[in-house]
């Protein structure tokens, strides 16, 4: 399986403040049977601004261990940016997944603009394709949760957390996480882990998912989807 959203990277953002605690963390993912795991730390203007050189140190320095350690992971780079965060040109292709043309996109959780949709738009622009982290705890879309509709309609893609579904954020989240779920608008599960404590869960999420949707589409969910990344080949927005 693969996980293209995770905050594992030590010492970046608000994920594992060492590289020990990243390696435990990459342990109960490869028991879990997750092979690929995607490093995207935060990139929010006044908040969280890692360099491109920083984020490198701390991915080698995990490869590195992950390699002497010999456990079973492929580590791939990227970023969950910040929607109004202005990245462009070629710092936007350091900074997508896997150096290729998607890139991990956050709503804000309580405050929105149109300047929002605005910025979705702008990235589209820049020859990316947008990929939405959980848009399912944003505020906005919990009152607006047709716009997703909308967004995949222009070949925007959705990444909704494994934590939804299982009910760890509340029941408002998990409510809408089915939702638009069964709707058939989510393109790849995730885990968004940071911690022990908010970490990898795909064997809990697993048959939750394919009670709702079956296998052949939790398998799209969990990796076959996250392997067309990878291969930088098309996903359509509009028939996962």
């Amino acid at each position: 399986m693969i996980d293209i959203h995770t905050h594992i990277l030590p010492g970046i953002d608000d994920g594992p403040k060492d590289i020990d605690a990243s390696i435990e963390l990459l342990r109960d993912a490869a028991m879990q049977g997750i092979g690929t795991v995607f490093a995207t730390p935060h990139f929010i203007r006044g908040l969280y601004e890692p360099t491109v050189k920083k984020i490198k140190r701390a991915f080698c320095s995990l490869q590195a261990r992950i390699n002497a350690e010999s456990i079973p992971i492929e580590l791939i780079g990227g970023l969950e940016i910040g929607i109004e965060s202005e990245i462009e040109g070629r710092e936007l292709k350091k900074h997508s997944l896997n150096e290729g043309k998607y890139v991990l996109l956050e709503l804000p959780f309580v405050a929105y603009s149109l300047n929002c949709e605005e910025r979705i738009f702008w990235y589209q622009s820049q020859g990316v394709i947008p990929i939405i982290a959980h848009p399912e705890r944003a505020f906005s879309i919990m009152k607006q949760p047709d716009k997703l509709k909308d967004w995949k309609r222009r070949g925007i893609l959705i990444q909704i957390n494994s934590k939804s579904l299982i009910g760890r954020y509340n029941k408002v989240v998990k409510k809408l996480a089915i939702r638009i779920l069964k709707q058939g608008l989510v393109d790849f599960v995730a885990t968004d882990t940071h911690s022990r404590k908010w970490g990898f869960d795909f064997q809990e999420v697993r048959p939750i998912l394919e009670r709702l949707v079956g296998k052949h589409k939790t398998d799209d969910l969990l990796e076959h989807n996250a392997r067309r990344l990878l291969l930088t080949e098309k996903i359509d927005a509009m028939t996962q």
